[in-house]
């Protein structure tokens, strides 16, 4: 039997440029607090990269959230922006 994957509570974009080109970022968080990201495109060539751990919200921050999609982008913004990228 096959284990699912966390539900994602959250999902938004990012992008950054540098001496490779310009580069976008898929960013996630799941319902039990993990947050990943992957490298989705390079220069507007799509990438197909495995998803990559950031973070882990705490609990309470993550109870603070859970249930309100809004809340939980806007906490996901603030780790992407911490990141380096732009949305």
């Amino acid at each position: 039997m096959a284990l699912l994957s966390p539900k994602v509570i959250a999902q938004v974009s990012g992008r950054s440029a540098g001496e490779l080109g310009i580069m976008s970022w898929e960013w996630i968080m799941r319902a039990d607090g993990q947050v990943l990201y992957r490298l989705a495109q390079v220069n507007g060539r799509r990438e197909r990269n495995p998803w990559t751990p950031a973070t882990r919200l705490p609990a309470a921050e993550l109870e603070a959230i859970r249930g309100d999609r809004t809340k939980a982008t806007e906490v996901l913004d603030v780790i992407v922006r911490k990141h380096g990228h732009r949305r």
